[in-house]
């Protein structure tokens, strides 16, 4: 393990106040660190609302991100842009990015103050919209998502990997997803996992009316066009989960590998081993003779 010598000087503490009401893992982590002579900041978010950020923590060290996978996408967002590296406390549910589990905040704080850590990189995605200004550029850590916005309605989508034409999908819509994403809204329309170590998206229509629709993965450095095509109504396009608004006929959604990766800090731990937290969080092929082989 790679010891970090940088001291860490400013943090920024990110809590839910909806899964941590009472501020009770926020106040823990701002007192040990506190105690260890480093400065921290405090952003509390309710629910699914998206953090507000002041510039100044652009500057911070570290983002402790207290919440579930949700707030860690939304607080990825700003920061990822900075490159300020993110590790996320679960407060939550399922808690596929957030792996610190609550209960064990106190050691890996430790770690953290002692510089026992790694960064990885985690490929994010950047998206245009053709009706937006040109400065407009949103970012997704997950996927991207365009769809029919009445669930008893399909969409029309034409879509192109640099200039060429892939497919014209008739199906409920489309998710756009880098690797770590693919544990997400992918695979439960039916897309392939892929591991973080490896460089690509895929693409997963949503309920095609077509048998030979299947998922396809590609090289990240490709470039996807999506159109919506002129007889579709009501189309929505979403951004790790947050609701970009309405995609109208004949609009084109651009979606590429962002200039900047995410940071993320990993403890070289067996819950930061990503097929680890396959059969942990997942429960990836868990077969149920095996608990009763194992119990002879």
């Amino acid at each position: 393990m790679q010891k970090h010598t940088d001291r860490l000087k400013h943090v920024t503490l990110v809590h839910n106040t909806t899964t941590d009401p009472e501020h009770r893992y926020r106040d823990k982590a701002a007192r040990f660190l506190n105690d260890a002579g480093i400065q921290t900041d405090s952003v509390p978010v309710a629910g699914r609302e998206c953090p507000e950020f002041s510039p100044e923590l652009s500057q911070s060290d570290m983002v402790i991100v207290m919440g579930g996978d949700g707030t860690f996408l939304r607080t990825a967002q700003f920061f990822s842009q900075h490159q300020v590296p993110l590790v996320g406390v679960n407060t939550g549910t399922l808690g596929f990015l957030t792996r610190i589990e609550a209960d064990k905040l106190a050691i890996f704080l430790k770690l953290l103050v002692m510089g026992e850590y790694e960064l990885e990189e985690r490929m994010m995605l950047s998206v245009k919209d053709s009706s937006w200004s040109e400065s407009r550029t949103q970012l997704a850590l997950n996927d991207v998502v365009i769809k029919n916005g009445s669930p008893s309605q399909m969409c029309t989508l034409r879509v192109y990997i640099n200039d060429d034409l892939l497919a014209i999908y008739d199906a409920d819509g489309i998710v756009l997803s880098t690797p770590t994403g693919s544990t997400a809204y992918t695979l439960s329309s039916g897309g392939p996992v892929i591991s973080p170590e490896v460089e690509a998206m895929s693409i997963t229509p949503i309920c095609p009316h077509s048998l030979s629709a299947k998922p396809i993965v590609i090289p990240a450095d490709k470039r996807l066009r999506v159109e919506s095509m002129r007889r579709n109504k009501n189309i929505i396009c979403a951004v790790d989960g947050q609701d970009m608004g309405p995609l109208q006929p004949g609009e084109i959604l651009t979606i590429e590998r962002a200039p900047l990766p995410l940071k993320m800090v990993n403890f070289r731990q067996e819950d930061d081993d990503f097929y680890h937290l396959l059969k942990k969080k997942l429960h990836w092929a868990m077969n149920p003779r095996w608990k009763t082989e194992a119990s002879h």
